[in-house]
């Protein structure tokens, strides 16, 4: 019990300090695997570890695309006080009612996860196994933000 009490204060010190981090986004896509439906567990199984090498891809992309850094996070605070009254689902509505740089700078996580849901059903429809990986820890990584 011991273990599991000292275990848990580093995750929470470390998390609060540092973030996710690496770490922390490839623990969340390969315990990911294991609450998935019977129909997706095989394929998602046999391909856990490139789940898992691939989950902070997203986070790498951060040093060389400009455009990365708003889709990892929402500054919620911004939209008070009701935010689920007042953010559009649509990313064509939203951006018609803050405009993108508004939406940028306060972050646009929700919206991205949708991108990649979208793409990935595309991937899934084309049985294009290497997109659906990719799309899969992506949206692992964004969901996790």
């Amino acid at each position: 019990m011991k273990n599991y009490s000292i275990t848990f204060l580093f995750l929470i010190t470390a998390t609060r300090l540092y973030g996710w981090g690496f770490w922390g986004h490839q623990k969340i896509n390969r315990m990911a695997v294991f609450t998935l439906p019977p129909e997706m567990f095989a394929f998602y199984k046999s391909n856990i570890d490139y789940l898992t090498e691939h989950a902070v891809d997203p986070d790498k992309r951060r040093y060389s695309d400009p455009a990365e850094a708003p889709r990892h996070f929402i500054d919620i605070d911004h939209y008070l006080p009701d935010p689920f009254d007042s953010i559009p689902p649509r990313w064509k509505d939203a951006i018609a009612k803050y405009s993108e740089d508004s939406l940028n700078k306060y972050g646009i996580v929700p919206w991205q996860i949708m991108k990649v849901y979208f793409q990935l059903t595309k991937a899934f429809t084309e049985k294009d196994v290497s997109r659906i990986l990719y799309y899969s820890a992506t949206i692992g990584h964004y969901v996790a933000d």
